[in-house]
């Protein structure tokens, strides 16, 4: 789940930057090698184990990170529809792993951005609290808590050297932004996962690129939040500027108000569009299962967003695919098109690989609503 650099006339996503010319308003689906989103027939764009693919195009390519063991799992591709190279790990193994991680536990959903100032690339992670690090404070944290981290380099392609503190945290591991001064919906005690950074020019202030980073809290029992905080680009976003706040919490559909785990909100990515709206995608449900799915929902304003706005993008019924979630919006190659990186189930089976899928990504004439053509894997 997944960065990019946005302006609100440009986008660039991370997950890496994904640097888009100014948006072009496309009526209709462009038309093309892609064909019919709904088509049970789509095929992946890559066979390797991608779950929660944070994709970022970069100087005519385009680089993947996925969820995997620990490390940060990498391929590239000149193509969105591949060939795909098969993840290898761009961590900086070399030097010291700070001690808030619980190195015996994967990384979840890293991303990537380039901060335009230093030109320095970052990919944002989750990772498992290694809770004997604990500074004792209130906060207890819960079984399995993550928190996400940075890690820095110069290069695309790593090796990625891991900063000392977490970037978003529980109180009392030192992070930056620890959900304090407005907790929202959050649980206390819950970890943080799936990061989408993503460079904003805010035009609704002062008119300047500003880098931002949206997350899901966790959540075993389906009450999550999406929330986003303001990062300091002169610190390559490993410092806030204000505090967090919240975007949408899940809204609860068991008996008596209770959350169940399919009411689950998660892996934000958010697309600024050169008109002035803003478009956010969030995977809904259990994501182990085919029910698993994708909704976008719109807003003038990146801090408000109307709780029950969400509309269904990806599914199991429109599209055939056994759980397509983990949407990630990178740029195109292709002048006026986005492309949405997701993966699902292989075979129509829950429980299986999870493979990454590639749309083409346009807006229709309305300025606002996300248009979906499935994109053929290179052949």
């Amino acid at each position: 789940m997944a960065g990019r650099e946005l302006r609100m006339g440009t986008f660039a996503r991370s997950r890496s930057v994904r640097l888009a010319a100014a948006l072009v308003i496309v009526l209709g689906v462009l038309t093309g090698t892609a064909a019919p989103a709904g088509a049970a027939t789509q095929q992946p764009v890559d066979t390797h184990s991608t779950a929660d693919p944070g994709v970022t195009l970069s100087n005519g390519k385009f680089y993947a990170f996925t969820t995997g063991g620990f490390g940060l799992w990498e391929s590239t591709a000149s193509i969105a529809g591949g060939p795909w190279t098969a993840p290898g790990n761009a961590m900086d193994t070399s030097s010291a792993i700070p001690n808030w991680i619980d190195r015996s536990a994967g990384i979840w959903a890293p991303d990537m951005i380039q901060i335009p100032t230093s030109k320095e690339f970052v990919v944002y992670f989750a990772a498992r609290l290694d809770t004997s690090a604990h500074s004792g404070t209130t906060e207890t944290p819960q079984s399995g808590a993550r928190c996400i981290g940075a890690a820095e380099s110069s290069s695309p392609t790593g090796p990625f050297t891991i900063q000392a503190r977490p970037v978003v945290c529980l109180e009392g591991y030192g992070a930056s932004d620890d959900m304090t001064a407005d907790p929202g919906n959050r649980v206390k005690g819950e970890g943080v996962i799936d990061p989408d950074p993503v460079i904003i020019n805010n035009g609704w202030d002062n008119n300047t690129n500003e880098l931002f980073l949206t997350y899901k809290t966790q959540s075993g029992t389906g009450q999550a939040t999406i929330r986003m905080v303001r990062l300091d680009m002169t610190t390559n976003g490993t410092a806030d500027v204000g505090d967090s706040h919240q975007l949408l919490s899940a809204i609860p559909t068991g008996s008596g108000g209770a959350y169940q785990f399919s009411d689950t909100i998660e892996g934000p990515s958010l697309l600024p569009l050169s008109n002035g709206w803003f478009i956010l995608f969030v995977a809904h449900g259990n994501f182990g299962t085919c029910g698993y799915s994708t909704e976008w929902f719109k807003s003038q304003h990146p801090w408000s967003w109307t709780q029950t706005g969400g509309t269904t993008v990806l599914s199991q019924s429109q599209d055939g695919l056994c759980g397509p979630g983990g949407a990630d919006v990178s740029g195109s190659e292709v002048s006026g098109q986005y492309r949405l990186f997701f993966h699902a189930y292989a075979n129509g089976t829950a429980g299986s690989t999870r493979e990454m899928y590639a749309d083409v990504l346009t807006i229709g004439s309305d300025g606002h609503t996300p248009q979906l053509s499935a994109l053929a894997p290179a052949s």
